[in-house]
Parts: C-alpha cells; structure tokens; sequence
C-alpha cells in the first residue's frame, strides 16, 4: 500500500512529501503516526531533541488554509520540527493571473494630467503626455512614446532592475525604486530634453542614464521578462 506521507532527510533538514491522491484524513492519520514513531525513537536513544527545518511538498495538491492550519498545529505539536514552508507544484487561478499581470506589458494610450496617478503592476508601454503633476507608476519598467514632463516611477515596490525609457525633459522627476533624479535644464542652448536615453539604477546602486544602444547590455533579460511566467515559479 502507498504511504501517504514520506519524510526523507536532505544535508541540513527534512522534506515531508505528502500524496497528492491520498485524501486530507488519511494525511492526518499516517502523520500522527510518524510523528508518534519519531518520538518513541527519540526516547529510546535518550538523545536530546533538536530543532530541525522541515520543508511540506503537497505536489499537485492545494491545501486550504485550514487544512494547512491543521497540519502545522500537529506538526509543532508533536515534533521539534520548524516548518520553514508549505510547497505545492500548483497555484491557484488567482496566484496565477496575479503572476501574469506582473510581468506582462501594459499598454495605454492617454493623457495624463496634473493631479492623475496612471499605476501598472507589471511593466508599462504608455503612448501620450505626461502633463507636470502627472505620474506614470509601474512595479516593472516604463516605456514611454511621447512626452514626459511629470513623473515616472519604475520598480515602485523595489525593483532596481526596472528601467524608465522616455525622451526625459526639464524638470520631469524619475523614480526608480527608492532613487530620485530631477532633470535639469544643461544650458540656454539645449532644447531641454534628453533623447534616445533609459534611466536604470547603476552597480553603484546611483540612479544613472545611457543611450538606448546599451540598454540590452545593461538589462540583457529585459525582453525575456514580458510576457512570461518563467521569473516566477
């Protein structure tokens, strides 16, 4: 007969594998023996217990929060072990879009005005005008066609690898994870605006700009990101 549940030993802890066939009772019921087995070995040996890291591998198997909730309670309950985390091969729906959503490419086309927040949980592709007070927000990297006079903040929940690609004039502020940069006006001359340039944070970890030629360079995996679920799972 099949166990429902496999406890093997890795170099500095131990992985319970649970059967993704076997129903959530008969889980409990092997785990309270194992539990019960490993104890009376301990006692035997007269060895003192150890904390020990144990890591649960559900396989294609969701456990409900309640179902993880009794598991971990029988677990602390009868062992030394900490449960360092809870793995499964699956995710939910919800998991899933949200994992989307924060690495595909939104697009937009709009204005946005003094006082209007534009906000992508993934990577933004905006096509329009940023008016002064304006901002353009993504937790990836923004592209913008058109003009950038507000501002723009990439990686806002700490990305330091996003980039911010914009025709940057006078006085837009750019924003990348925690970094701040204003750009001011070089001379009477200039035409105020810098061209063809990404905004990226450098490996001195200073808010720095380039010319698009070296943005592949700097951010070899940028293209590989959009689109795809491979830097998630």
């Amino acid at each position: 007969m099949k166990q429902s549940v496999t406890l093997k030993g890795t170099k500095d802890s131990f992985v319970l594998s649970l059967d993704e066939a076997a129903s959530f009772v008969s889980i409990m019921k092997e785990l309270n023996e194992l539990l019960e087995h490993l104890n009376g070995e301990q006692k035997k040996s007269k060895e003192v217990q150890k904390e020990i890291f144990l890591e649960i591998k559900t396989g294609n198997r969701l456990l409900s929060e309640e179902q993880q909730e009794l598991l971990t309670e029988e677990i602390k309950l009868k062992s030394t072990f900490l449960i360092k985390k809870i793995t499964s091969d699956v995710v939910t729906i919800e998991k899933a879009i949200e994992w989307q959503e924060a690495v595909s490419l939104q697009m937009e086309v709009q204005t946005i005005r003094s006082g209007q927040v534009l906000t992508a949980p993934g990577n933004l592709l905006f096509v329009g005008k940023v008016h002064p007070g304006g901002m353009l927000r993504a937790n990836g990297s923004i592209f913008i066609i058109g003009e950038l006079m507000g501002i723009a903040h990439a990686g806002f929940e700490g990305n330091t690898n996003a980039v911010i690609v914009a025709d940057f004039h006078t006085d837009a502020q750019i924003r990348i994870a925690d970094s701040v940069e204003i750009i001011e006006k070089k001379s009477d001359h200039y035409d105020n605006v810098r061209k063809n340039e990404f905004a990226y944070i450098n490996d001195l970890h200073i808010l720095d700009f380039n010319s698009l030629e070296q943005l592949k360079r700097t951010r070899p995996n940028l293209d590989k990101v959009i689109g795809g679920l491979n830097e998630w799972v």
